[in-house]
């Protein structure tokens, strides 16, 4: 038996709201029968009596109507947070498939390439020193390359930039070499002023400003790239354009295949929004609003 009890503590304790939907549905119940009870004897007081049941059988109904909404939000509240949950977890996979393929095709290829140049210098190094010295070279460079590489995977990994120098300056350093890679030309505007803004803020804005340039190199074909930050009342604006091949954002392969929901997470996650408009042979445009401020975030359910 205390069994019994204990499991329907737990339940009462997980369901508060409809236990006390149910109590006041049941206070009303009995209000009201009592009502209809006064009523048919025909009390001498009667007016006054009824009167004084009425109130309370719509005091009763009001408040279990209010519970009831209450639990039905917290419901819907639970669930939007469950979902949310979910598309961070998407997120975080998504991010770490990436890893992995900038670490298969970039870093782990450079330094098999400079391990077999490295055996062929060691194997000819006796009949053929020239060429072992220019094979050894190759070696270097291919190790340059990957060292490279690897420190571009740790500065994407932890945007320590934003922490040490600033959001504006981490963004414009990212562009930058981003441009330098690819062989764009840039433009860089800021009005964010003085005074640093929310942590989550800035890592949000930097890492969408991160994956907006992976995709403008890897996809856009772009000859130019633009971005845009400013600070305004409450919100943090950040816009990133180019000028590439674009592509149909109708099509349901599109944010499947350029991590644009990735971007929409990251600034929903925050009450922002991130808007990403496209044509074929237009380019892309990526516009973010970012709230500075927790009242400005919109609910988790919409």
């Amino acid at each position: 038996m205390p069994r019994v009890f204990h499991r329907l503590g737990g339940i009462v304790a997980r369901h508060r709201e409809l236990a006390l939907a149910v109590a006041f549905a049941a206070t009303a119940a009995w209000e009201l029968v009592e009502f209809l009870i006064l009523e048919n004897r025909h009390v001498a007081s009667g007016p006054l009596t009824l009167l004084v049941h009425s109130v309370q059988v719509a005091l009763v109904l009001a408040v279990t109507w209010v519970i009831g909404r209450a639990w039905q939000e917290r419901l819907r509240h639970e669930a939007a947070l469950a979902r949310m949950m979910e598309k961070v977890v998407m997120a975080q996979e998504e991010e770490r498939r990436r890893i992995g393929y900038d670490i298969h095709d970039g870093i782990a290829q450079l330094i098999v390439s400079a391990k077999h140049h490295i055996d062929t210098s060691r194997d000819i190094a006796a009949r053929d020193p020239d060429r072992a010295g220019r094979e050894l070279a190759r070696a270097a460079d291919r190790l340059q390359n990957a060292i490279t590489e690897t420190r571009r995977v740790l500065q994407a990994l932890r945007p320590s930039a934003v922490e040490f120098v600033g959001l504006v300056e981490a963004m414009r350093r990212a562009l930058d070499e981003a441009a330098q890679r690819a062989g764009w030309s840039s433009r860089f505007v800021e009005r964010i002023g003085d005074g640093r803004l929310p942590v989550a803020v800035e890592t949000a804005a930097f890492r969408i400003l991160q994956e907006g340039l992976v995709n403008a190199s890897r996809h856009a074909s772009s000859k130019t790239v633009e971005v845009e930050v400013s600070r305004q009342p409450h919100w943090l604006h950040l816009e990133i354009r180019d000028d590439g091949v674009g592509f149909d954002h109708d099509a349901g392969a599109a944010d499947r295949g350029f991590g644009l929901a990735g971007m929409r997470d990251r600034a929903r996650l925050l009450g922002g929004t991130c808007r990403i408009e496209s044509r074929r042979g237009h380019g892309t445009a990526i516009t973010v609003a970012l709230p500075l401020s927790p009242e400005r975030n919109v609910s988790l359910g919409q």
